[in-house]
């Protein structure tokens, strides 16, 4: 069960409040986003691009996943890694 939670919470911060906060700090640093609606052009953007497959798309979506999913495997496999002390 905690695994499906952790993974909720992970689709919903990729897929959700990830693009809205690359959407306010574009707003910030770069400008308003050319879309007559702002946010939800941005969002409905960002999915249309991930439908049609585009990379940069679904790394932004799939962003916090990877995150998780590499330090799993660097705490994992970071014992195989650690240099063996040598008496």
């Amino acid at each position: 069960m905690r695994n499906l939670v952790a993974f909720v919470v992970l689709a919903v911060a990729g897929g959700l409040l990830l693009p809205v906060a690359s959407y306010v700090a574009g707003k910030r640093l770069i400008g308003a986003y050319e879309g007559k609606l702002g946010l939800s052009d941005y969002l409905s953007s960002v999915y249309a691009a991930a439908g049609r497959g585009e990379p940069l798309a679904w790394w932004l979506l799939l962003a916090p996943t990877l995150v998780v999913f590499v330090w799993y495997l660097v705490l994992r496999l970071g014992g195989s890694w650690a240099p063996r002390d040598s008496d």
